[in-house]
């Protein structure tokens, strides 16, 4: 959600900024070795996914074209973290849809064929295979290593935007050989997460 906010601020600020959202499947990448091999998220009905509704619901507005998946990415991401709802719920997501200004006729229907879930599929497996890609959210430059980032809320934010971006930039594109920065406040809340949810996914 932190680097959302970021990079809209960004985009707002400089509009030649691109940025080329992709899905990511968390549970494809944590779930895949208890599951068997040929296990895939999006193909197990059976699962309640937390990952799959809204991801599929992005690539459904993204089919609107790329000004209503940028509207609607957003909306969503705030209606999760700033106003607390349910974003598996699939009236959370058409009241989104509302929201955000989407065909909401044509939406849906994309939803119930599923048009979403091939797309989705396809980003997972190019992130994953191709990049190695981990965790969300992971920044791809034109060139560079993959930098997954993680941000704490704070007086940064609308300050020091563009200096993060930049600082970022220079880890992935200038100093290739900078395989990790880690504080320990980062590895206590990771270890935390594990715990919390060390039984979800399990068969």
């Amino acid at each position: 959600y932190r680097a959302t906010e970021w990079l809209t601020r960004l985009q707002e600020k400089d509009k030649d900024l691109r940025v080329d959202y992709r899905s990511f499947v968390l549970e494809q990448v944590n779930f895949a070795s208890a599951r068997g091999e040929d296990w895939k998220a999006w193909e197990d009905k059976r699962m309640a996914s937390r990952d799959i509704p809204s991801l599929e619901a992005s690539k459904c507005a993204a089919l609107q074209g790329e000004g209503q998946f940028a509207k609607y990415h957003v909306a969503l991401h705030r209606a999760k973290h700033r106003d607390g709802n349910d974003i598996t719920n699939q009236l959370v997501l058409r009241d989104v849809a509302i929201e955000g200004g989407l065909d909401v006729e044509r939406w849906e229907e994309d939803m119930k064929n599923g048009a979403g879930i091939p797309l989705l599929a396809a980003d997972h497996e190019e992130a994953e295979g191709e990049y190695g890609v981990f965790g969300v959210p992971t920044l791809l430059f034109e060139s560079g290593n993959p930098v997954f980032v993680k941000l704490e809320e704070g007086d940064w934010e609308g300050q020091d935007d563009k200096g993060l971006l930049d600082a970022v930039r220079a880890a992935s594109v200038d100093r290739p050989y900078v395989l990790e920065l880690k504080t320990p406040e980062s590895a206590k809340r990771g270890t935390a997460a594990q715990v919390k949810y060390k039984d979800y996914g399990k068969k």
